[in-house]
């Protein structure tokens, strides 16, 4: 049986246990809160008035109320969050993996073919040992990425898109707030 323990003192004298939060009574006494403290994601539904940030069709950064009639839509495509920097970052990560997409589109010889085994595709990664972007060859799975016919075709995409920006795409890019630890 784990009796480990993850205890918080906060500011405002209440405690934190295991995710939840107990605020101390008039008498003193702790008594759990009704939810548990939610953490700051920056792609969390805002609350009705809450500041959302957007970034419009010429590329500047807005800030409005949120109400979700309004924006309901557009947070739910991903495109209104309560940070600023993180609609900037989700907004200039879109436009460059548009870029990728774009160049293979142009430059993939034929349709990439995950119907056999046996055909080699390629994706760009990031290899945290070398420090580098990479061309990375793949038979059998496909993920949630560019994918183009050739090591060259990757590599080509790589210098013609921006190395600079591909690499902040995928070594440095964070899909919401604090999703990986950085050292």
């Amino acid at each position: 049986m784990n009796t480990e323990m993850n205890i918080k003192f906060n500011d405002d004298k209440s405690i934190t246990i295991n995710n939840v939060r107990y605020i101390p009574d008039f008498w003193g006494e702790a008594k759990a809160s009704a939810k548990p403290e939610k953490r700051h994601t920056g792609i969390e539904e805002p609350e009705r008035d809450d500041s959302v940030c957007y970034i419009d069709g010429d590329g500047i950064l807005e800030t409005y109320d949120y109400s979700s009639g309004e924006f309901e839509s557009e947070y739910l495509r991903g495109r209104v969050t309560t940070d600023e920097q993180l609609a900037i970052d989700r907004d200039r990560a879109a436009r460059i993996r548009f870029a990728l997409e774009k160049y293979a589109a142009e430059h993939n010889a034929e349709p990439i073919d995950w119907t056999g085994d046996n055909i080699t595709k390629y994706c760009i990664a990031y290899n945290s040992n070398t420090k580098m972007l990479e061309a990375y060859s793949c038979v059998f799975y496909k993920h949630d990425t560019v994918y183009f016919d050739s090591a060259k075709t990757a590599k080509n995409a790589i210098k013609a898109v921006g190395e600079e920006d591909v690499l902040w795409l995928y070594r440095d890019h964070q899909p919401y707030l604090n999703a990986f630890k950085m050292d």
